[in-house]
């Protein structure tokens, strides 16, 4: 690093089963002056530590608690652990399974390292995550690292652009601010990331109306219906959870009624009612409507919202 005198600074969350790998990392990181390592064979230790935010660096063995440790992973990227969803993040694992990979890295690590692996190589990476961190996608699924294919000749770019995070390593290590002031950067990512999540979701809303439509005009009421059904519930409550927090707060009733008519076609979800579906499908206009409205026009979606209810 750079500024090693600054790496004192860093926090750093360190958990291992095996006792000889979490001291030799341990060491290493110390070697460069990462002082700061919470270094802990137990897995509540550690969870203890994000919940606290008191992780600017995750290192973590996924073998033996895979499953837990995933879930995690998730929850912390979509801010559902402590304050702070861009912690650099590293999953350690002896399986090069390919289903094994797909699934570490779709759950939101910045890097996985197999084992074996160097101390050297170990250091490298770490240095060059907190130099270079990767831009963050957010779609319906995924919040994380950019993981597609093809850059910015990827037609899912316009759609589902990337986002710039903070790096609390690099911010940290490099003294460029205090802890407090980072804080503040980390909640405006939080804000901006929270905007891309209902941006996505209102597209996919979308698109889940406009499947559940198809399949009701031809008759098909079948499994896949039943599993649109429940996306566009999931879809719903996430955003009741995310609107108030954006510029999009003006979308939260039109939302609202989304989730009270899914909720409605759930009791009988085979047996949808035909003005449920055509409910839906004007809340789905609705709503791409709104998103082009500004918040000073919040009265006229409400307007819109009471109406819909109205008929429901």
């Amino acid at each position: 690093m750079s500024n090693q005198q600054n790496n004192k600074d860093v926090r750093i969350v360190l958990f291992d089963h095996d006792g000889d790998v979490r001291q030799n990392l341990k060491s290493t990181l110390a070697q460069e002056s990462f002082t700061g390592t919470l270094a802990t064979a137990g897995l509540k230790t550690a969870q203890a530590a994000l919940f606290n935010n008191e992780a600017d660096l995750f290192i973590v063995d996924v073998d033996k608690k895979k499953d837990t440790i995933l879930s995690l992973m998730r929850k912390i990227r979509n801010h559902e652990v402590g304050d702070n969803p861009f912690p650099i993040t590293v999953a350690l694992s002896s399986d090069p399974d390919h289903d094994n990979v797909r699934q570490i890295i779709h759950s939101g690590f910045d890097l996985m390292l197999l084992k074996p692996f160097s101390m050297a190589t170990f250091l490298s990476r770490i240095q060059n995550l907190a130099r270079n961190r990767a831009e963050f996608a957010v779609t319906t699924e995924y919040i994380g690292p950019d993981r597609r294919m093809g850059g910015r000749d990827n037609p899912n770019q316009a759609r589902f652009p990337m986002t710039v995070v903070p790096n609390p390593v690099k911010i940290m290590a490099n003294g460029e601010m205090t802890r407090n002031a980072m804080n503040n950067v980390i909640q405006t990512g939080v804000a901006k990331i929270n905007e891309r999540r209902v941006q996505a979701n209102g597209y996919m809303i979308a698109d889940l109306i406009d499947k559940l439509a198809s399949k009701h005009l031809l008759n098909e009421m079948d499994d896949k219906f039943l599993l649109y059904t429940r996306k566009l519930d999931s879809l719903s409550k996430d955003m009741n959870r995310r609107l108030n927090r954006s510029k999009f707060a003006h979308i939260a009733e039109l939302c609202e009624t989304v989730a009270d008519v899914v909720q409605r076609m759930l009791e009988t979800p085979l047996q949808p009612l035909s003005k449920d579906i055509q409910l839906l499908q004007n809340l789905g206009r609705a709503i791409d409507r709104a998103f082009q409205t500004g918040e000073d026009e919040t009265m006229v979606v409400r307007q819109i919202s009471d109406s819909f209810r109205a008929t429901g």
